[in-house]
């Protein structure tokens, strides 16, 4: 019997550990999956949108040129500088460069920059950034692909990476829930709730539930009734309750039934439930905080006010991504730009995880809310009513 009983433990340990091992390696071979597919991304963006961006700054230093010679030929050509004359075809070429500039910001990705200078909208860092603005649907529309071969290969890239991103923070949303609800309990249980004994008689598990002995038999019974008891348990045995006074000390004595083991679980379970419940506030003061450290945080690297840094933070975590303020030069910088870039995707890719999180936690709290509001207004039977019926 001691071989058979240390042989289940060790099968148990066994299944307990697999388990562990399959949760934890699906969960970050799925962070894994998406990190690869945002690299193969950028790499793939850089590739195709970077010469097409060089090309571009060619083409807007050739027209600035060409201006030039242009203003210095009706120099030449005015053999006596009439002012009128003179401003009119000045004001005419200019205006013609401007146009040319302004088609080349709207429609070519223009960013000012010449050909000659190294830093680029696509590179390695600006490609990664956009591949997830792309797939976690946020969207800057400060950057986006120009040529047409960059174009199609956005749209069969979102198609599969929205997907795929979306199943990764729904999972590690979940992770975070339940791993938040976890610590919460256990938290309340040390801080609050008396440690329970596992070795103490079944008696004195009914005794720590509730203080007073009439509760304590009537919600024994009650369970035990609820848990499949074919017959509702007697009055007048030992297992009921008796309110007969004791001669010696005045004091009224109540006989509670032992409970099964089924009851003491279902009590446990109930009791686990109700502490697994976050507050709503403890969930909005986590996302604030996050919202107030990533502020700080933006502030310090692009110069901007709190406020701004707090606005960029909304926008981005709530994927509305108007664009208006967006990671500038100072986060491309050649020194740092590159640790600071990793710094940025991880907060992004964290705070959308903690934004799911939340709505699975306020979900369920909400859903309780609205319960209890509807058995008030009796548009929702208790479940006490629905014991009665049966």
């Amino acid at each position: 019997m001691a071989d058979t009983r240390n042989l289940s433990k060790v099968a148990k340990c066994r299944y307990y550990c697999r388990i562990f091992l399959t949760h934890l390696f699906s969960h970050v071979g799925l962070c894994g999956l998406v990190v690869g597919y945002a690299i193969v991304g950028a790499l793939t963006f850089e590739s195709l949108e970077a010469p097409n961006e060089i090309s571009q700054r060619s083409t807007i230093q050739g027209f600035r040129e060409k201006c030039l010679k242009d203003l210095w030929n009706i120099t030449v050509t005015l053999n006596v500088l009439y002012e009128n004359n003179w401003t009119q075809l000045i004001a005419s070429r200019l205006k013609q460069f401007e146009n040319e500039v302004v088609h080349a910001v709207k429609n070519e990705g223009y960013d000012g920059k010449d050909s000659v200078d190294p830093e680029l909208q696509w590179s390695f860092s600006g490609a990664l950034l956009y591949c997830i603005t792309v797939i976690t649907t946020i969207g800057y529309g400060n950057i986006a692909p120009k040529t047409d071969i960059g174009k199609v290969v956005t749209i069969f890239y979102a198609l599969l990476g929205i997907p795929l991103m979306l199943l990764c923070l729904t999972n590690i949303g979940d992770l975070l829930a339940r791993s938040f609800k976890f610590t919460y309990s256990h938290l309340c249980f040390m801080f609050r709730k008396p440690r329970r004994n596992h070795n103490v008689s079944q008696k004195q598990v009914v005794d720590q539930i509730n203080k007073s002995p009439v509760s304590k038999a009537l919600e024994v019974a009650t369970l035990e009734f609820c848990n499949g008891g074919d017959e509702k348990p007697p009055l007048g045995d030992n297992s009921s309750i008796s309110s007969s006074p004791a001669k010696s000390n005045n004091t009224s004595v109540v006989v509670v039934p032992e409970p099964t083991a089924v009851v003491v679980e279902r009590v446990y379970r109930d009791i686990d439930d109700d502490q697994q419940r976050v507050p709503m506030y403890m969930v909005l003061s986590l996302v604030t905080g996050y919202i107030c450290g990533g502020a700080v945080l933006f502030s310090l690297w692009e110069k901007w006010s709190f406020l701004d840094g707090a606005y960029f933070c909304f926008i981005t975590l709530s994927t509305v991504g108007f664009g208006d303020l967006v990671p500038g030069s100072d986060i491309f910088d050649a020194q740092s730009g590159q640790a600071k870039l990793i710094i940025c995707c991880l907060y992004l890719i964290m705070g959308l995880s903690i934004i799911a999180m939340s709505f699975n936690l306020v979900q369920e709290e909400v859903v309780i809310k609205c319960k209890n509001v509807a058995r008030n207004m009796g548009l929702l039977k208790s479940d006490r009513d629905f014991d009665d019926d049966d």
